[in-house]
């Protein structure tokens, strides 16, 4: 991941995150909550901070940090980040439910 690390705010989001592809991750001082992919770092973003799943609400304070990544290359990216750092809300690929 881009080491960089933002707080999990409206604003942080509108300063930092781009409107272009990569691979996100949002976590705490201790635990990596969530991580994911998509065309648009900012808006999958502000759906997090706008509806943020039951899992999410659980850990606060949360922060941001985001890797710009191919479409080509970030399925593989992602896997190889839940693989290594099991986030609590990320469900590993193939998992049930």
């Amino acid at each position: 991941m881009q080491s960089a690390v933002y707080p999990f705010t409206h604003r942080a989001v509108i300063e930092k995150a781009p409107n272009a592809s990569g691979v996100y991750c949002i976590f705490t001082s201790k635990r990596w909550v969530h991580v994911g992919e998509t065309d648009d770092i900012q808006q999958k973003l502000f759906t997090h901070l706008n509806e943020p799943s039951l899992c999410l609400r659980r850990f606060r304070p949360l922060s941001f940090s985001f890797a710009l990544i191919s479409l080509a290359e970030r399925s593989a990216v992602l896997s190889a980040l839940i693989a290594a750092r099991n986030p609590a809300c990320t469900l590993r690929t193939g998992s049930p439910g």
